[in-house]
């Protein structure tokens, strides 16, 4: 019987505790792209469709399946830290544009208004979430590449 060398294949990064870690990040990335795409989404069927709104339909719903790509255990998502970054601008800029419009605002008996407020701070939230994601990955692509040999790649450096 031949047997597979397997001497040549790399752990995750950070073992057990580093795999639930990441995990913990991309399922609470998933949950609050699900919770602003229900928050807009709920404006867009009753006939909002402005551009900000489906702005954020389309950075919830990018979220969601990127975030759902990470969970993969073969995708080393460090590797695609540019990713994350790109996505932490567009939840960025979906704060910046409903935090401008909402945050100020007296909502008074208003539950429209409301629910936008908690939406903001959901947005601010996920913005956070891929802030994290982005600035870790940055560093795992830097660390991985650093402990890699400069010809073929295949090489640990001591």
């Amino acid at each position: 019987m031949v047997t597979k060398n397997t001497s040549h294949r790399t752990s995750p990064p950070g073992g057990l505790v580093g795999v639930i870690s990441r995990s913990t990040l991309r399922i609470s990335q998933i949950l609050v792209s699900l919770v602003i795409a229900g928050l807009y989404g709920r404006d867009i069927s009753a006939g909002n469709t402005t551009a900000a709104w489906v702005f954020a339909e389309v950075v919830a719903g990018l979220s969601i399946v990127v975030a759902i790509i990470y969970l993969l255990p073969f995708i080393r998502s460090f590797k695609f830290f540019f990713v994350d970054v790109v996505l932490f601008l567009f939840w960025t800029g979906l704060f910046g544009a409903f935090g401008n419009r909402y945050i100020k605002t007296d909502c008074k008996k208003d539950g429209d208004c409301g629910r936008m407020k908690t939406a903001v701070w959901f947005d601010l939230i996920g913005m956070l979430l891929w802030f994290v994601s982005g600035v870790v990955g940055v560093f795992a692509f830097l660390r991985e590449k650093h402990n890699r040999s400069m010809y073929t790649g295949r090489a640990g450096v001591v």
